[in-house]
């Protein structure tokens, strides 16, 4: 076995039969600001009831995005929570949060099929997020003293939502690889546990 890095196998000592794991989906990344995921905030806030209709389906909710029943519960503590919305602030790598643009039309046609536009992951900091926008989380301002969304004065407030946080999406109607894709997600941070996978 070589201990020198080399960028393309050497014929001779390489095995073409081996394969290695392949792409469960295609995902696309996009460089889009927070102010894409409050604007549909917003628009979820103004009639939540129609989103509801939508998406019958859903467990719940989180920034207007609908949540799969297989999905792990909201587990940030508020410690994590605050301190996401601090490395917004911060200007840290924020990762990206994946969905899945698949949609279709359920018989009754005013409801999209399961699994349509859902959230696959970026469930706890989009949560973090929406909390945030709701005074239910507090962040220190630069002194140290606790502010809540509604006290930062535009200026500010343009800032942060100027911060880009990558959306990544799939499209697919084949349950069993996004909850595949699902799984992937944490494995290389928190890995899920057993009973937290969706694909079991």
């Amino acid at each position: 076995m070589s201990t020198t890095f080399q960028r393309h196998a050497d014929e001779e000592t390489s095995d073409s039969g081996i394969q290695m794991p392949q792409r469960i989906l295609d995902i696309a990344t996009h460089q889009y600001s927070i102010d894409i995921l409050a604007r549909r905030f917003e628009e979820y806030q103004a009639n939540p009831s129609a989103t509801h209709d939508q998406y019958p389906w859903a467990a719940r909710f989180v920034m207007g995005f609908p949540v799969s029943s297989w999905q792990r519960e909201l587990a940030w503590n508020v410690g994590q929570k605050s301190r996401f919305i601090f490395a917004v602030w911060a200007g840290a790598d924020l990762g990206s949060y994946l969905t899945n643009d698949w949609s279709g039309s359920a018989s009754d046609r005013t409801a999209l099929v399961e699994n349509s536009d859902i959230l696959i992951d970026g469930q706890q900091r989009l949560h973090s997020l929406e909390q945030y926008f709701l005074d239910q989380l507090a962040v220190p301002d630069v002194q140290g003293m606790p502010r809540v969304w509604s006290e930062i004065g535009n200026g500010e407030r343009k800032r942060f939502l100027s911060t880009i946080f990558p959306h990544s999406s799939v499209s697919s109607d084949d349950e069993m690889a996004l909850r595949r894709t699902y799984d992937l997600c944490a494995l290389g941070v928190v890995p899920r546990t057993h009973d937290q996978r969706a694909a079991r």
